[in-house]
């Protein structure tokens, strides 16, 4: 039912809201313990959203630097080897690890945006998420936590 009310509203017009609902539904299964299944098609669903949101999206360079100057501390976690269903997982234990400040950037085959949403919707921490490189073929994406300590749901959508 929620997959099927996401899409309706992605397909109305309400891409972010859309990916939103799905992505708390998403966080509430994966809590359940009732997940393999559902969360993959749930998965899905997300990616096929977020391929509708048009918004702009600060597009950016492929600068790896801190806003310090300093070089990003870490290897960029490069996701396409990976499993599918092992990337959104190994992407979740990267942020959780983050302090205040931290930074990871990941490389993708896809547009990982439906990680943004979920990341969002299970986590009460404020970050950033840029677009280093926006593909075709490979989507670079560095996320930063913010010292700021707000609500989620305060924060804006990536607008891509």
């Amino acid at each position: 039912v929620v997959i099927d009310l996401s899409k309706a509203l992605a397909k109305s017009g309400e891409p972010r809201l859309a990916a939103t609902l799905l992505s708390r539904a998403w966080v509430e299964l994966y809590r359940s313990g009732e997940f393999a299944k559902q969360a993959k098609a749930m998965e899905a669903t997300m990616h096929s959203i977020s391929r509708l949101d048009h918004s702009d999206v600060d597009r950016g360079g492929m600068d790896l630097k801190r806003p310090d100057g300093h070089e990003a501390d870490s290897q960029p976690v490069d996701l396409r080897p990976l499993a599918p269903i092992d990337r959104h997982a190994e992407v979740i234990s990267r942020f959780e690890a983050l302090a205040d400040g931290d930074e990871f950037v990941l490389v993708n085959d896809h547009d990982p945006k439906p990680l943004y949403y979920q990341l969002k919707a299970e986590y009460d921490k404020v970050f950033d998420w840029d677009y280093l490189r926006d593909g075709p073929e490979e989507w670079i994406v560095k996320i930063t936590m913010s010292p700021d300590q707000e609500s989620p749901g305060n924060q804006e959508s990536p607008d891509k």
